[in-house]
This record gives structure tokens, sequence and C-alpha cells, in this order.
């Protein structure tokens, strides 16, 4: 009980710790609601991905993404992604992580990612609406992104290994290790970026 008290503390701390809006813009992609589809799949950086070991890595336009460590409590998971401004210039993103699974051998999976926690795990209101953050060199924006492990047919169990993520759609995507389980579900969620 108190670890699932812990995740959803977190889960509201990421929906409320958002940025003042200079101006609202919808966000690429499917929008958040009933019959929200799928985000795109983003295409895989030209720079070299790293070894999974290596960590993370800042790629153009000096954007490094990273993954925090897995809160689970009662079959619910939740990882932080982190995007640091690792480049020289104020860095611009508005909308949702694009989020991939990889299996073991680096192959996508069939896991969906939604816009919107709610999709997976409702707090009593959805995620706020994306926003436009601009981060300074050194700055960071956080998204939530959470999944349930949930098995009821052996042989249709999903288990992924790595994470692809970019910043936005068609933007370089980042390799990075994380054992992903989400069991015969199918179905991840993830909130917007927010500072």
């Amino acid at each position: 009980m108190r670890v699932r008290l812990v995740l959803v503390a977190a889960l509201l701390l990421l929906a409320g710790c958002t940025e003042t809006p200079d101006t609202l813009r919808p966000a690429a992609g499917p929008e958040a609601g009933p019959a929200a589809r799928p985000a795109p799949a983003a295409p895989v950086a030209t720079t070299p991905v790293p070894a999974p070991s290596s960590g993370p890595r800042c790629l153009d336009p000096g954007v490094e993404i990273s993954v925090g460590e897995t809160e689970g409590a009662a079959g619910l998971r939740l990882v932080t992604l982190q995007l640091r401004n690792c480049g020289t210039r104020p860095y611009t993103v508005q909308g949702y992580p694009v989020v991939t699974v990889l299996d073991a051998d680096g192959r996508a999976t069939d896991v969906r990612t939604f816009h919107g926690t709610q999709h997976v795990y409702t707090l009593g209101r959805p995620d706020p609406p994306p926003r436009r953050v601009t981060l300074a060199p050194g700055e960071r924006a956080r998204a939530a992104l959470i999944w349930r492990n949930l098995t009821t047919a052996a042989e249709t169990v999903v288990v992924g290994e790595y994470l692809r993520v970019a910043p936005a759609p068609g933007a370089p995507a980042h390799r990075l290790t994380l054992h992903v389980d989400p069991g015969n579900t199918g179905t991840m969620a993830v909130s917007p970026w927010a500072r």
C-alpha cells in the first residue's frame, strides 16, 4: 500500500509540475481520448546507437534522454523519462515522447504506446495538455511512462529489454536499456513532456 501511495504521488507531481504555456498548440500525433491511436514509431537516428551499457548520449540537436528506476505496485509500473538539453542553445519540445519497445535482439515489438496515462491508470483526472517547454542548456523536462504487468496467457506474453525514445516525431531516437513487462496487455501510456 505504501508503494502504491508513492506511485500515485509521483504521477500527481508529474501532472502538476508543468510550465505555464506561452501558446497552446495541439500535440503532434494522436489525441488523448477513448479513440486515441498509438503514437508513431520514431526513425532510428543516423548517429550510431550506443551499446546498452554506455548510457545516455547527446544527439542532434543537443538532446539527451534517460530513464529513471521502475516503480511498481500491484502490477502497475511507472518509469520517468528525462530529457536534458545537452546542447549550447535553447531547445523547445512540445507534445509526447515517441516510444517504441524493443525485444532483446533490438527488434520492435507490437506494444502500443498511447498519449495520456489515463489509458492505463486513472488518477481522477487526465494528464494536463501538452505545453511548449523551452529548455536552456542543462535544463530538463520529464514525462511519465506507465504500463500494467497483466498475464492471462503465457504464450502471448510480450517482454521488452530496450526502449527507443525520441523527443518528438521525426527527431533522432535514443536506445535505452529498460526491462518492460506489459504481459498480455500490449499497451503502455505516456504523459506529455513537462518542466
